[in-house]
């Protein structure tokens, strides 16, 4: 019997396939009640991460003040590049915006040690708020004074600052630039697993994250931290806990770790929001990725809470960061199998301008 069928059968006998259980016969009411259970108490653990780390109630840590900067800044922004912007508009976006970077300000003044977390979400708060102020020069409001005096004090120890605000973009740049055969490219990208030996990825790996940068999130909040390994002893430690990599994942030459800040939001309609700028990240990452002609497989984290805090404490990762994926990363051989099946067809996934009106059951 070889090695391939021994671990199958072995798979069987235990119930599980790639770590999920394979339930047979009816489910009893036992049963039932402590899957709910387990479903009630999960749902628990992620409401009471995301109540105790967004501000729902008043932004106070670093981490907060500077999320409200991103935020208050995007909205800010955005209204200077509408159609007919109007002089004026957001004036308590930007009293709270100059406040906020005040006291950012003072915090990073009494601990140095923390003013590098907060250095660019900063830059780019003063630099969105000094073309607030010129958009407005010739708008009297009594706020705008406190935000111009406000700004005035911040200029003073700024030394370098990226650009923000509004540009100018044309249509031609834009079509020019996006002159490429992405069908092609996106169809040309598959769950690989099969890798061969190479060197670590480092560079192809940080190049991929500038790509990944660009990912839209929710009022430019950029909440997502990628948490990177090329080193075997590293890896090996981390991948252990994802069950769906075990047939292949000793031949992976790096292993990213996608995580949310669930320090970033701030109203209850957001709690499911780390995911869903989680999930355009990790896409744009993985697309960054095969840009560089790595090969990548999505390992998913649908575990529950034991497994994600087992993940937290070995990365040394804090409550407050939310786990989205896993991607293992390595490179291609001449030639390898990937799965086949053809993906749905449009009008399995689109339906375009229809409402259905039959009634709700």
């Amino acid at each position: 019997m070889t090695r391939t069928m021994t671990q199958a059968q072995n798979s069987h006998k235990s119930g599980k396939e790639a770590g999920r259980a394979i339930r047979s016969g009816r489910i009893g009411f036992w049963q039932k009640f402590r899957l709910l259970q387990r479903v009630v108490t999960n749902y628990a653990y992620d409401a009471r991460r995301f109540r105790r780390h967004a501000y729902l109630y008043e932004a106070r840590r670093r981490e907060q003040l500077c999320a409200r900067v991103l935020a208050d800044a995007h909205f800010l922004e955005y209204g200077m590049a509408l159609r007919n912007a109007r002089p004026g508009f957001g004036v308590q976006r930007a009293v709270r915006l100059a406040r906020d970077l005040c006291q950012l300000h003072d915090m990073d003044a009494q601990d140095g040690r923390g003013a590098e977390k907060s250095k660019s979400m900063m830059a780019i708060g003063r630099s969105v708020l000094s073309s607030y102020l010129e958009f407005n020069a010739q708008t009297q409001q009594g706020d705008l004074d406190e935000v111009r005096a406000r700004a005035h004090l911040l200029q003073q120890h700024v030394t370098t600052e990226n650009p923000a605000g509004t540009r100018t973009v044309t249509r031609e740049a834009i079509q020019s630039a996006s002159e490429i055969d992405f069908a092609g490219f996106a169809a040309a990208r598959h769950s690989v697993r099969q890798f061969i030996p190479g060197a670590e990825p480092v560079e192809e790996i940080r190049r991929a994250v500038s790509i990944a940068r660009t990912a839209p999130s929710s009022c430019n909040r950029q909440t997502c931290r990628v948490h990177a390994f090329t080193q075997p002893e590293l890896m090996e430690r981390v991948r252990k806990h994802q069950a769906g990599n075990r047939t292949f994942g000793h031949e992976l030459s790096g292993l990213l770790v996608i995580a949310s800040d669930l320090h970033n939001w701030e109203t209850v309609g957001e709690r499911y929001q780390p995911w869903i700028d989680g999930g355009l990240f990790a896409m744009t990452l993985l697309y960054g990725l095969h840009a560089q002609g790595l090969g990548t497989c999505m390992l998913n984290w649908s575990v529950e809470k034991t497994q994600d805090k087992l993940l937290r404490a070995e990365l040394g990762l804090g409550d407050e960061h939310l786990v989205i994926a896993m991607i293992g990363i390595g490179w291609l051989p001449d030639r390898f199998s990937v799965c086949a099946s053809h993906r749905l067809e449009c009008d399995d996934i689109l339906q375009l301008n229809q409402i259905d009106k039959s009634p709700p059951h």
